[in-house]
């Protein structure tokens, strides 16, 4: 089994941040550090416009469902339309009460490519983002299904709800909706953004050092599976730097969080004299889904593990699926596949994966991604178990 461990279950990577070696989709060679089937990318920081996905009526075989607990998709920036169809999902509810099966039915999901080729006379790199923005825009449909929760003990079967995309001018959107989308982590917005929150001069005078800082205390703060908490922290200054007025903005609506929140900024010092209309985010990171349990092994028994008959000659390159690992939830992916005498890896085939096709999909890029030792003889009808987990290092601070 090939099992890929995330070190941070919310930790958002930077556009185009630098990752592992490997081959362009041009067919010429790139940087060691420019392999674009790693580079990881999140959606846009700014815009003129948000992104609202707005579902419709969950219906499974047996009529209409209601959830008992709705995460919607991230709200997201953009500077143009980018998806323009509704996007139809189908998933099962287990007995746990959570989506399984996701897979997408019919609509506007898009497969986005970021290809790379390198002009050795000029030695210059060239990026291609081919619908990219537009594949990034349905990225958190399925995750935020999977972090939703339905009636436990009630499995649900031919399940499906069909998601309608609305774009809304930054300028006119409600203030608790801003706040939702600026408390994401890496999200910086504007001052004329920031007055939206909360009008004042601390944005336009700037904000005042800190003589004493103060936080939540954590551990009082229980985690939410699959979504942060969050919320924005208004107050005012006074002449002697101590925090005055202290108030919920906005929230998610989770009194620890929020009791804490206002805890820690009334007992914050600053310097630099008196301010109006101050705000600040916090927010606790989300608590692990697990993943379903993996099938036996009397599954697939017309395939073979050849692991033991073959060792890596180049290893796979483990990655995460990242809007998987901004909600904390894990998955796996079962893939049966042929080994070339040579080494070659051909013939992927996703056999079984939860709780969504697209942990199929990033398992499949895993195998793609290494090779095999050569040997006298081919192997077919291989099998391999990627299984993607959060493990946490326990010096890491969840939340901000």
């Amino acid at each position: 089994m090939i099992r890929i461990a995330t070190a941070s279950a919310a930790a958002l990577a930077c556009v185009l941040a630098p990752q592992t070696p490997g081959a362009a989709q041009s067919g010429l060679p790139l940087p060691r550090s420019m392999n674009p089937v790693r580079i990881k990318v999140t959606p846009m920081a700014s815009g003129d416009l948000v992104l609202l996905w707005n579902n419709g009526t969950v219906t499974c075989d047996s009529g209409v469902v209601e959830a008992a607990e709705w995460v919607a998709p991230h709200l997201q920036f953009s500077k143009k339309e980018l998806s323009k169809y509704p996007v139809t999902v189908g998933f099962a509810i287990d007995e746990k009460g959570r989506a399984v099966d996701i897979r997408v039915l019919e609509g506007g999901y898009v497969a986005g490519k970021l290809e790379a080729s390198l002009d050795p006379e000029k030695n210059t790199l060239k990026l291609s983002a081919d619908k990219l923005l537009e594949s990034l825009s349905v990225r958190d449909l399925m995750p935020s299904l999977r972090a939703s929760r339905f009636a436990m003990d009630a499995p649900q079967t031919g399940c499906r709800v069909t998601y309608a995309p609305e774009y809304v001018a930054t300028a006119d959107l409600p203030r608790s909706e801003l706040a939702r989308i600026a408390a994401v982590p890496g999200i910086k917005i504007g001052s004329s953004q920031h007055d939206q929150l909360a009008e004042g001069d601390c944005n336009t005078v700037g904000w005042p050092a800190y003589s004493l800082r103060a936080y939540p205390d954590w551990r009082a703060i229980t985690a939410r599976d699959g979504a942060r908490k969050w919320n924005w922290i208004g107050f005012d200054i006074d002449e002697e730097g101590v925090p005055i007025n202290v108030t919920v903005i906005a929230s998610s609506g989770h009194d620890d969080l929020d009791r804490e929140s206002l805890r820690a900024i009334s007992q914050n010092r600053f310097a630099e004299g008196k301010r109006a209309g101050c705000a600040t985010p916090w927010w606790r990171n989300p608590g692990v889904i697990p993943a379903p349990p993996l099938p036996e092994d009397s599954t697939f028994r017309e395939y073979q593990d050849c692991s033991a008959h073959r060792q890596w000659a180049v290893a796979p390159k483990l990655t995460f699926p990242q809007s998987y690992n901004e909600r904390a939830i894990e998955g796996w992916a079962v893939l049966g596949f042929d080994i070339g005498a040579d080494g070659a890896i051909s013939n992927i085939t996703v056999l079984s994966a939860q709780p969504s096709e697209e942990f199929g999909a990033a398992g499949k890029a895993v195998l793609q991604s290494a090779s095999f030792e050569r040997d006298d003889e081919a192997q077919t009808r291989c099998i391999e178990r990627v299984r993607f987990a959060i493990s946490k290092p326990k010096s890491a601070a969840p939340e901000s």
